[in-house]
């Protein structure tokens, strides 16, 4: 598989999630495959990935990526909090593929640079997703976030009733 197409399954699973918390899930960048790891190939070649804007105007961005030295991370017991977009929302990714199962995928598992997270605790949370595809291609997504644009991120969870509504798994066709 490639990139796009990639990014295309990603993108049908949050579309149809319809969580209360994102406003807009778009496609950035024209690359066809994941970016890095060296600078010379990274100037030439554009970062093609996924867009969220959430209600509270951050963004979260899910992007290819080529990165040695990922680490797996275990799903967190609770989801993060938004004031952690990033692991938050690949947490929300990985969800909605255990939940929809797409057939373009046979794995996936939260993965981490060793070095990312809080200064106390990293490598512990999660800040991309290994994607192994059917056809036998492996992918990196990565996270990166945006703080809200105005106003403050919310302390608690803002949507503690959503649930994965049953057409996530049929977007996964």
């Amino acid at each position: 598989m490639q990139l796009a197409q990639v990014l295309d399954v990603i993108e049908r699973l949050l579309v149809a999630a319809e969580h209360p918390e994102i406003d807009k899930v778009e496609r950035y960048g024209t690359a066809t495959e994941p970016w890095g790891p060296d600078a010379a190939r990274s100037r030439t070649t554009l970062i093609s990935g996924l867009k969220a804007t959430f209600t509270s105007t951050s963004t979260a961005f899910l992007n290819g990526r080529i990165l040695p030295g990922v680490v797996e991370v275990t799903v967190p017991a609770e989801m993060p909090p938004p004031t952690l977009r990033a692991p938050r929302f690949v947490t929300f990714v990985a969800q909605l593929l255990d939940v929809a199962r797409p057939a373009a995928f046979t794995s996936w598992q939260l993965v981490t640079p060793a070095t990312a997270g809080p200064p106390d605790r990293p490598g512990t949370l999660p800040y991309g997703i290994a994607i192994t595809c059917a056809d036998g291609t492996k992918m990196l997504l990565l996270s990166q976030a945006t703080g809200a644009m105005v106003g403050a991120e919310p302390a608690e969870e803002p949507f503690p009733d959503y649930v994965i509504p049953d057409g996530v798994a049929a977007a996964a066709a």
